[in-house]
Parts: C-alpha cells; sequence; structure tokens
C-alpha cells in the first residue's frame, strides 16, 4: 500500500470514528424519557382511558410549570405521588412536552379504534381537549423568552400539537 493509500486509510477511519460516535451521542441523547418514574408508574396504574388522559395533562402541564417559573417547588403530597418536577434544558422540556401530548393523542386514537363506543373516550376526549387548550396561553407566553433557534422550533411544534388536540374530534 503507497503512502498516500494509508494516509487515506487512515484518514476514512478517522472520519468515520468521529461520525459514528458523533451520531451516538445524538442517539443518547435523544433517548432521554419524556415521563419521569413516577409519571411512568402512574400511568400503568390508572387504566381507565379518562384518568390516564389526566395523568398525561399534568405531566405536560409540570413541564410548563418549571418552563414557566423555573424556581417552582411543589407541595410534599404532589412530590410523594408524582415525584420530583423535571428538569432538563428548555429545549429538553419542550420536547418531552411535546412527546408527551403525541402519546396521550395516540392513546387516545387507539382506544377509538378497539372500540369507538368506549363511554369512557367522549370524557377523555372533552378532558385532552379542555386540557390543550389550558396549556396554549402558557406555552405562547414562552416566545419572547426563547432566544435559540432550536428552542423556538420545539416551541411551534408543542404549540402546533397543543392546537391539534384542542382541536380534535374524533
Amino acid at each position: 500500500m503507497s503512502r498516500w493509500t494509508k494516509r487515506g486509510a487512515v484518514g476514512l477511519c478517522l472520519t468515520l470514528m468521529t461520525v459514528t460516535t458523533g451520531w451516538g451521542r445524538e442517539q443518547a441523547q435523544s433517548k432521554r424519557d419524556h415521563l419521569t418514574e413516577k409519571e411512568v408508574a402512574l400511568v400503568r396504574e390508572y387504566q381507565e382511558l379518562d384518568l390516564r388522559v389526566e395523568v398525561f395533562l399534568r405531566a405536560a402541564r409540570r413541564r410548563l410549570l418549571v418552563l414557566t417559573s423555573p424556581q417552582a417547588t411543589q407541595k410534599k403530597k404532589e412530590e410523594e405521588l408524582w415525584g420530583p418536577l423535571p428538569t432538563g434544558s428548555q429545549l429538553e422540556l419542550l420536547r418531552d412536552y411535546l412527546r408527551i401530548l403525541e402519546e396521550l393523542e395516540e392513546k387516545l386514537d387507539d382506544a377509538l379504534n378497539l372500540d369507538p363506543r368506549n363511554p369512557l373516550l367522549k370524557k377523555a376526549l372533552k378532558k385532552a381537549r379542555d386540557g390543550a387548550a389550558d396549556h396554549l396561553p402558557e406555552l405562547r407566553s414562552l416566545a419572547p423568552r426563547l432566544s435559540d433557534r432550536a428552542e423556538q422550533k420545539a416551541l411551534a411544534l408543542a404549540i402546533e400539537e397543543a392546537e391539534r388536540v384542542a382541536a380534535a374530534s374524533f
């Protein structure tokens, strides 16, 4: 192998290592759980659709609380049930909020496809619409505080998803 071929091979290997380790880092960051352990436990515990919707809405509201009031605290009883308030950057919390609403929408869609006459479906859908509509003013109030382009995009997606849930008609 010539000297230039060896250099090229080494350069290619270094480039591939850089690309793959960078990609791996991005994948690890995107594996962040959008719900806390206690929130996941509550989702599992509440099997009734309308109660499960309440859990998702409360989890989303907790992210909004941290985003709008970073120094927020909660009562001891609430912390025992829900766990500590979620942590993360504004971008992470906005992405978590979006994923929570997407999961909520998915659960409602699954319930509709499984049994469109489920008596809890109408109640759950109303709770989801009302909850998402209540979140919109808080989400919109975040816009002036965000200067980072990724945060602004995440906020726009979160608002779009909240609007979709608030306008949902199954």
